[in-house]
């Protein structure tokens, strides 16, 4: 829920939080062991306690997110590991000092801020606008009241401001800047003898033993992951639509019904032609006059030109009285029933008043209604049916199956009799998920929780999709184990035949740096032809390119000769000159980038400090076995 916020927040909270994102200021620091930490806190942070639940719950939530995040690649054994846990708990507290500070320098969100905040968070809007309603079910499903997230909320805000509180005034000189210019794009001219592994493939021999000996030094990076199989119920409104039919009469009923929703209207195209009541010409001589020119029509005077000459509708009149297409419900009742009595195109009405005077009204055009038929329409009328009635249905069994289930949440047994639910059975999965429901995030999430993997009993109603939930119990827990070694021996002899070329290249590099120190000559055979490298030249590898440029430049020491690693080996490596970056060439916005990083390192020393100081200031009490 807070991710939701974090990432919709703008202005100064976003800095703070880019910045952080930046900086690593966590810590392995100040930790003590006494008898008084209270029995159901796993640490306790000056006056605050960080109880096993807190700590559990946050750590679940966040091996949620990696395993989100990582897909496949997702070690579950890897990311339950002591140091791992430890290394979250010492995040936590960290954050726990930094909401203490945060309180002493009397940091604090306003209401209205915080309220805006709130109103932003799109999984409390519809239709793009903030929906009360929305916002109570939301905390409602997270167990969370508005007052206690509110107040979350609050104090993560506050914790986020911290770092612009201290680093208010870090900024970056021109000195700096171009110090940074100089190192970033520096450059270094090198020639080098490479050794791939591949070379020493020949003299490498693997046996049946080493592959064994390797795997019961090293099982626990050969388990397979754990596994659990669930047995679930599952209500769909879809299954619910046995008996749901109508008759062809109730069929069309609906149809005459909501007729409008599948024809358009019948439309009339219409001219006309208005006199209006004045003071020279009363009421009864204005219909004379109506019925005088509709007697000149049909004697074969022209519409339109006693339309331009006579109506008082000018806009109509320029057009020879053409009022366009005309709909139900448009024009004046009176003129509406005169137009639509009318049979055939050319009709013309007797003389028609309206509160605007009288009309000669001529019909010009008959579009008849366009949509679906009833034919066409009552496949659409009976799903439409059977939808809001299978709807209804599961709206109701729904309701008894949250009742029985909070009732006994130990089987799934009165559910699958009382409501005629059967019960079914998952294939095993992992945390990575598996087929048809143990697809859903959800249902993950819910078999790997405690409730249902170490209680033993029902989950929560799980909605899938709208109007689809399944609640789910554990079937099996499969526990991780090791794999035979006949499944990973190929992996295992991999493996070794790579250490073991790596360390042929590797001894093949150190040998021929021994003998070009014993006779310098040997170099121009060696040695490939001088090419320069920048910093994100990565065509060697990454580690090439970071050893490489962590060698001491100075002129005073080069030429220099070291081992490099590469991608497909090593390299025997002569540094020969080092070139620094010109800030003279520096455009504006590479100043800007250098400047941003030169600040953001500002930051982080100051950060650095802060949680230094709060660490060395505030007594932080851990109990290790209850991680």
């Amino acid at each position: 829920m807070l991710q939701a916020i974090r990432d919709r927040v703008t202005g100064v909270v976003a800095f703070v939080i880019l910045g952080l994102l930046a900086i690593p200021f966590l810590f392995f620091g100040v930790e003590s062991y006494i008898n008084t930490v209270p029995e159901d806190a796993v640490a306790v942070v000056g006056d605050d306690e960080i109880t096993v639940n807190d700590f559990q719950a946050e750590f679940a939530r966040h091996r949620a997110q990696l395993r989100q995040q990582q897909g496949d690649e997702y070690d579950e054994v890897a990311t339950n590991q002591p140091t791992v846990r430890r290394e979250f708990l010492e995040e936590m507290i960290d954050q726990v000092l930094l909401q203490q500070h945060a309180a002493s320098i009397g940091l604090s969100i306003s209401d209205d801020a915080l309220v805006e905040l709130i109103r932003q968070i799109e999984a409390f809007q519809v239709g793009s606008q903030f929906s009360p309603e929305a916002y109570r079910q939301a905390l409602a499903a997270q167990g969370l009241t508005a007052q206690g997230f509110e107040q979350e909320i609050r104090q993560d805000l506050m914790t986020r401001m911290v770092p612009t509180a201290v680093t208010g005034s870090a900024m970056a000189t021109e000195k700096e800047i171009d110090r940074m210019i100089e190192i970033q794009n520096e450059q270094r001219e090198i020639a080098m003898a490479e050794f791939p592994r591949e070379e020493y493939l020949d003299s490498v021999n693997v046996s049946e033993e080493q592959v064994a000996a390797y795997y019961e030094s090293n099982t626990s990076q050969f388990m397979t992951d754990e596994r659990v199989r669930l047995r679930y119920v599952e209500l769909k409104a879809a299954d619910l639509t046995d008996g749901l039919t109508l008759s062809e009469q109730e069929l069309r009923q609906r149809y005459e019904a909501a007729e409008a929703r599948f024809l358009s209207p019948e439309l009339r195209r219409a001219s006309h032609i208005l006199l209006e009541i004045t003071d020279e010409r009363n009421d009864d001589q204005t219909q004379a006059l109506a019925a005088s020119l509709i007697e000149r029509i049909n004697e074969g005077e022209d519409f339109a030109q006693l339309a331009e000459a006579n109506s008082a509708d000018p806009i109509s009149a320029e057009a020879g009285g053409d009022l366009g297409l005309i709909e139900p419900g448009q024009m004046m009742p009176e003129f509406e029933r005169a137009l639509y009595d009318l049979n055939e195109p050319g009709d013309l009405s007797e003389p028609v008043r309206t509160r605007f005077g009288w009309h000669v009204i001529r019909l010009d055009e008959i579009q008849p209604p366009e949509g679906l038929s009833f034919e066409d329409a009552k496949a659409q009328i009976q799903a439409e049916y059977i939808d809001q009635e299978s709807e209804a249905r599961y709206i109701e069994i729904s309701e008894r199956l949250i009742d029985l289930i909070f009732a006994d949440d130990t089987t799934l047994s009165p559910v699958s009799a009382e409501l005629d639910l059967p019960i079914q059975t998952t294939e095993a999965f992992t945390r990575a998920g598996g087929e048809g429901i143990a697809a859903n995030a959800q249902v993950i999430e819910a078999a790997f929780s405690d409730r249902v993997l170490l209680d033993r009993v029902a989950s929560d109603p799980i909605e899938i999709d709208r109007n689809h939930m399944v609640v789910v119990i554990l079937d099996e827990h499969l526990e991780s184990e090791p794999k035979p070694l006949a499944e990973v021996a190929e992996t295992i002899e991999a493996r070794l035949i790579e250490e073991a070329t790596d360390a042929a290249a590797l001894k093949a590099a150190q040998d021929q740096l021994a003998a070009l120190e014993n006779d310098p000559s040997l170099a121009n055979a060696l040695f490939s032809e001088p090419e320069t490298l920048g910093r994100n030249d990565l065509r060697f590898g990454p580690d090439f390119s970071r050893e490489l440029f962590r060698l001491p430049g100075q002129p005073t020491q080069l030429p220099m000769r070291t081992i490099l690693p590469t991608t497909s080996g090593h390299a025997l490596v002569e540094l020969r000159a080092v070139v620094p970056g010109n800030p003279a060439q520096a455009d504006e916005q590479m100043r800007d980038l250098m400047r941003q990083q030169v600040m953001f390192a500002h930051i982080g020393y100051e950060v650095n400090a802060l949680m230094q100081w709060l660490r060395e200031n505030t007594s932080v009490s851990v109990v290790e076995d209850r991680l």
